[in-house]
């Protein structure tokens, strides 16, 4: 070995009152990754971790590192009871009254032991209503003082791994009031499930000068308060607004700084399924991506220059179609995801071109009624393509797919030729006669097509998990198969089977 190189001696851990000594970058990454009970336990590590628990930066609070038990043990202690969705007044009483008490004085005694000067993230994932409203204020203004960074309230149980319902019937109201106007917080990222929003009086957001994450989810605010934050926020770059509740039926989004805006079936108070919360003004010079679900796009009132990415749900009838229109007139939208409803797709036929669309992703949500009766031709989707001169990619997904019986093959399409488009993706394919059509016609108008994908697995909204149909592995990708080595087809060498 070169003498340039000399070995050190690292001093090993040798008992339970001596460890190595860590940087803390390292040790904040280790108290991160542990819940309650094994932060607690770090104390008997060593003498010089002793306390160190109390330092710990980022809380996560749940009811799994709360309670520090699994979803088998809490049901069988009685925290958690697993009931019917219309049992909601049952799971609300075992909540309020028993677990979310203790879930809130566990949290009390933590942060009362705490001794940590900075807290970057706080986060509370539990069923929490205006009954807890003193301690969520009182949680609040402990992390303000350490420069807190990011705050998540979610107050809802749906998003815990078990069968319940949330019944939010006494939401707590978030303190504002507790961000001083005169001291402009650090924080920058906030998320807000199931409580309230309103408006301070005599307040103006401005001590939110910072913030560059906004969502919120399922809540109830006023009218006035997403114009005033958003005029005040001017670092603000991300703002969702799902399944909200607002007092005035018009939602209008002026923003200098927004980059990314999500909006979707947000309700007046007491309205019925299709009095929606209509976007009808955008002017957000900075916009590059929207996702809207609204019945109303044709009459918004767009200034976005910047936008290239879009996505739109819940069309239901063959008039929202007229909103090709107003998307033609952007001149930077390159990739659009489409989620349609109803029969619209059989007869889907555009009359505005759209220049610069590269990738459009199709969802199509199938009526439910019987394959049989339904005139489902995907072939009519071509007519899309030859609206789209410079696509490249095409994805079309078929939610809950059927396999038709007695199949009749299509009638030829329009003769048409596309020069742009390279790749084809069909999911949720069983092997009906309109998915071949499909394929076929794609190998045929599309010159320099270089793989089509035909898939048997989708998935909707609510899922995270791809599902399938047996019926592909069974008879559908041999029908596929047959088809297309019965056929003289050119390029069937590009086609995919998954």
């Amino acid at each position: 070995m070169s003498g340039n190189h000399k070995l050190k001696k690292v001093k090993m851990f040798d008992g339970p009152n001596e460890l190595p000594e860590l940087p803390d970058c390292v040790i904040s990454y280790i108290l991160t990754k542990l819940s309650m009970k094994e932060l607690l336990k770090t104390s008997i590590l060593s003498k010089s971790w002793y306390k160190l628990w109390t330092l710990r930066r980022d809380l996560y609070f749940d009811i799994f590192n709360v309670f520090e038990n699994t979803e088998e043990e809490l049901l069988q202690k009685g925290y958690l009871i697993d009931v019917p969705y219309t049992y909601c007044s049952a799971m609300e009483r075992m909540l309020t009254s028993d677990t979310s008490d203790l879930f809130v004085n566990r949290v009390d005694q933590f942060l009362k032991h705490s001794n940590a000067t900075t807290i970057d993230s706080f986060l509370v994932k539990f069923y929490l209503g205006s009954q807890q409203q003193t301690s969520i204020d009182q949680w609040i203004s402990f992390v303000i003082k350490r420069g807190i960074q990011t705050i998540d309230l979610l107050f809802s149980g749906l998003s815990l791994p078990y069968s319940l319902c949330c019944c939010l019937r006494n939401p707590c109201q978030f303190p504002f009031h507790l961000f001083l106007e005169t001291t402009p917080s650090t924080l920058k990222r906030l998320r807000l499930q199931y409580c309230l929003v309103f408006h301070p009086t005599d307040y103006n957001f401005t001590s939110f000068k910072n913030l560059s994450f906004l969502s919120l989810d399922t809540v109830k605010g006023d009218e006035f308060f997403i114009e005033t934050l958003l005029s005040n926020c001017k670092q603000l770059e991300e703002l969702h607004l799902i399944k909200c509740n607002f007092e005035s039926p018009i939602l209008k989004i002026v923003s200098s700084s927004l980059c990314h805006l999500k909006v979707t079936t947000c309700f007046p108070p007491f309205s019925d399924f299709w009095e929606e919360v209509n976007l009808t003004l955008l002017d957000c010079l900075k916009l590059t991506s929207l996702e809207y679900c609204g019945r109303r796009l044709g009459n918004m009132n767009f200034n976005t220059p910047m936008l290239n990415n879009i996505r739109l749900a819940v069309i239901y009838s063959e008039e929202h179609l007229n909103a090709f229109g107003l998307l033609a007139t952007l001149p930077k939208l390159e990739i659009l995801q489409l989620d349609i409803y109803s029969m619209v797709p059989t007869s889907v036929k555009l009359t505005q071109r759209l220049q610069h669309l590269k990738e459009l992703n199709l969802i199509l949500h199938l009526p439910y009624v019987t394959p049989q009766k339904l005139d489902f031709d995907l072939s009519r989707i071509l007519t899309i393509l030859q609206a789209c001169p410079l696509l490249q990619k095409l994805s079309v997904m078929l939610t809950y797919p059927e396999t038709m019986e007695n199949q009749q093959v299509a009638s030829d399409v329009e003769v048409f030729s596309h020069d742009e488009v390279k790749v084809i993706e069909l999911r949720g394919c069983v092997g009906n006669w309109y998915e071949i059509e499909f394929a076929m016609n794609f190998m045929k108008y599309a010159n320099k097509l270089e793989q089509i994908v035909l898939s048997p697995y989708w998935k909707d909204d609510e899922s995270l998990d791809w599902s399938s149909k047996l019926a592909w592995f069974q008879s559908g990708r041999q029908r596929i198969s047959e088809k297309f080595q019965s056929e003289d087809v050119v390029g069937r060498e590009k086609l995919v089977l998954i």
